[in-house]
Order: C-alpha cells, then sequence, then structure tokens
C-alpha cells in the first residue's frame, strides 16, 4: 500500500498543504499521507520539511508570520476526516515532545504513525506512549539491536534484503520502504508501505 510522500502534491497543490493531504484522502492509491513537523516560536506544531522559508526560520519566528506561506498547523491536518494513516515526521529533534503528546491525545481517533531520524524524540514518546505507532527512520543511520519499542521501521529501498525483512517481521515491526525513485517492483509481500514521491 502506497503512502503519499508530503501528500499528493500537483502542479496547483503544493507538497506539505492540507490540499494536497486532501488529495491523498481522496486517492484510492493511497492508504495514508506522511508529513513533516516543526515547531514555530510561539510553540506552534507546524507542517514543513525544512528549517527556513523564504529566509525565515521556522523555530525563530511566530505563526501569524509562518502562515501566509501556506504552511498547515499539524492540528489542523489532524482534524481532516479520514481514517487514513497519517505518518509523521518528527524534523526538530529537540522538540517539546510534551507539547506533542498533548495535541495527539486529542486526537486518539485518528490513525497516526510517528516517526524520526533521532531516537532522541521517540524515546520521550515511548515513556508515555498514547495511541499511535512509533517507528525509526534509516536502518543505516539507526543500526540497533533493540527495536522492540518500535511499531515500524522506515528502510531505504537499497538497504532492503529478504533476511532484514524476515527480521523485523519476526519481531512484528512492520516495514516501510522510502527512496523509490523509480519505478521497480518489490515482490516481497511482507513490505506493508510503500512511501511515494
Amino acid at each position: 500500500m502506497f503512502i503519499a510522500h508530503r501528500g499528493a502534491a500537483t502542479n496547483t497543490k503544493k507538497e506539505n498543504t492540507l490540499a494536497a493531504f486532501l488529495n491523498a484522502i481522496n486517492s484510492s492509491h493511497y492508504a495514508g499521507f506522511e508529513l513533516d513537523i516543526r515547531v514555530s516560536k510561539d510553540k506552534k506544531i507546524v507542517v514543513c520539511h525544512n528549517p527556513f522559508i523564504d529566509g525565515l526560520l521556522i523555530k525563530e519566528n511566530n505563526y501569524s508570520k509562518l502562515k501566509k506561506y501556506n504552511i498547515p498547523l499539524l492540528e489542523d491536518v489532524l482534524k481532516l476526516k479520514t481514517d487514513k494513516i497519517i505518518l509523521i515526521e518528527i524534523k526538530d529533534f529537540n522538540m517539546d515532545i510534551t507539547l506533542l503528546q498533548k495535541l495527539l491525545n486529542k486526537y486518539q481517533n485518528k490513525n497516526i504513525y510517528i516517526m524520526s531520524f533521532s531516537k532522541k524524540p521517540l524515546e520521550k514518546l515511548i515513556l508515555n506512549k498514547g495511541n499511535y505507532k512509533l517507528g525509526i527512520l534509516n536502518y543505516v543511520l539507526n543500526s540497533d539491536k533493540n527495536y522492540d519499542n518500535y511499531d515500524f521501521i522506515v528502510l531505504l529501498n537499497f538497504t532492503l534484503t529478504p533476511e532484514l525483512i524476515k527480521y523485523f517481521n519476526t519481531k512484528n515491526i512492520l516495514v516501510f520502504v522510502y527512496g523509490i525513485n523509480k519505478k521497480i517492483t518489490i515482490f516481497d509481500k511482507d513490505i506493508y508501505y510503500i512511501i511515494d514521491n
């Protein structure tokens, strides 16, 4: 099943916007959509891939200044009517996890998956885990002996091997794949989700 990377963007609907997420929600091609989060100066969790927008550092600007760039709040995304997967990537490794947990607790009926390249924010979420799934991004950078606290792992396409997939499946850890930038066929039935560019 496919996850729309930063939403199902088009020429008129930019990535990481409510319009791109609605496209993914309304498309039968996608089981969900992925988005990136950061925190603004006034402690708003915003959806933005890059730390800067138009020369402004997200964490040093209030949301009132950022919203003119069509940057949605995470809460606005969570309010969308959908039971599809909302795959959230934490970009700010030092973000206030308590702030994120309070917001997630308001939307426990949603199908939320949270991931990061850094274990730091995930370890804080593990301590008070709510009704969401946690996963680590990129086996190459986050090689570990113990993945027991994770519900899923997100692997780069070129790192996949049948042995690696089998290892995670025996631990009941879902395997997601990303980094596919050309048409390929994935034969392994044990890969659950493909994050589609």
